[in-house]
């Protein structure tokens, strides 16, 4: 149990928000290797866990354990709305701060590769080298379910606001049986700084809390998914759509990503697509498909057209190609990136 002591000051500071993708794509790692939950993420993990490759699996036993602690991003980042947001503020992290929080991970020094010792240096290439892996992690784990989660959780903090309104924070703070992992304490003084409640769909049964040295802020990450209902909600394949984890050419995939090489494949499947229809079709949310969108047309392989305020994405004689050397580019994206061309796009 664990005992949350609040003055009138710290009552006021209380706030509940979703922490964004790059938290979920960390506790998304915890979970995974986990064996509880079945009901809720049986199927996740059997469809996930073959899919998290390279350097995946050794992110996955660095940053979090299931019968250890976890690796504070939470802090560290706060909420990020994208993916690129969050780990551009891992990426920019003072070197302190980046080895307090990875002095978590010291209990498994004997299996670590060498780019994960250097991570725990704060060595600035090293920790390139993990946010690119927790990139791709989000890819397989979280990219395609993300659209969903964020609705859950943004279904969740809307709950919880109207509980504090209502005057009931006492009540929202009861949890039975908390067994926190960093805070052994049974009491625990926030000491003036907020308190952030942060719902997550990939948790599991145990809240979390996350308070640094240094961290302006104190995190509770609690579970928010406990319905096996809304899990079966979460994780159903959509109904006509190019799935996240549908066959993509294996070069394409080590190419562009597996996410992006999706993106890529949805914009040929459909020409002068809206960026709403791409998050729909690829089974991402809007901000990520806006990003891989952004990222495929700087490197010439999708171009934009503007109505009104509405960007149509529509492929290029170069997107075109790329595909049709890995087999995937469809008849009807052929006539779409010639008139793109003829246009000066």
């Amino acid at each position: 149990m664990l005992r949350l002591h609040f003055t009138a000051e710290d009552m006021a500071q209380v706030r509940v928000y979703v922490l964004g993708p790059l938290a979920e794509t960390s506790l998304s790692l915890w979970n995974l290797q986990r064996r509880d939950g079945k009901a809720l993420f049986g199927g996740w993990r059997a469809r996930t866990g073959p899919l998290v490759t390279g350097d995946g699996p050794l992110t996955a036993r660095f940053l979090s354990s299931p019968a250890g602690g976890l690796v504070d991003l939470f802090t560290l980042v706060g909420a990020a709305g994208c993916m690129g947001e969050g780990l551009e503020r891992l990426l920019s992290a003072p070197e302190g701060r980046l080895r307090e929080e990875f002095a978590v991970c010291t209990g498994s020094s004997r299996q670590r590769a060498q780019w994960l010792s250097e991570v725990m240096t704060a060595d600035r290439r090293s920790v390139q080298r993990l946010a690119a892996a927790l990139q791709d992690c989000h890819e397989v784990a979280v990219a395609s379910y993300w659209g969903r989660i964020h609705h859950h959780l943004d279904g969740e903090v809307a709950r919880r606001g109207r509980l504090m309104v209502q005057g009931e924070v006492t009540a929202l703070l009861e949890i039975p049986g908390y067994r926190p992992l960093l805070h052994p304490a049974a009491d625990f003084h926030l000491a003036g700084r907020p308190l952030i409640l942060a719902p997550s769909v990939f948790c599991g049964p145990v809240p979390q809390l996350f308070a640094g040295p240094q961290a302006d802020a104190v995190v509770m990450v609690y579970p928010a998914l406990h319905s096996p209902v809304d899990a079966a909600g979460l994780w159903a394949p959509p109904a006509d759509a190019r799935r996240v984890d549908a066959p993509v050419p294996p070069a394409l995939s080590a190419l562009l990503g597996r996410t992006r090489a999706v993106v890529l494949c949805v914009i040929a499947d459909h020409p002068a697509c809206t960026t709403t229809q791409l998050s729909q079709q690829a089974r991402i949310s809007p901000a990520s498909a806006s990003e891989h969108a952004a990222t495929l047309r700087s490197a010439g392989l999708t171009t934009v057209t503007r109505e009104r305020k509405t960007a149509l994405h529509t492929l290029t004689h170069l997107g075109l190609t790329l595909l049709n050397t890995n087999g995937s580019a469809p008849p009807r994206a052929c006539e779409a990136a010639r008139r793109a061309a003829g246009e000066g796009w």
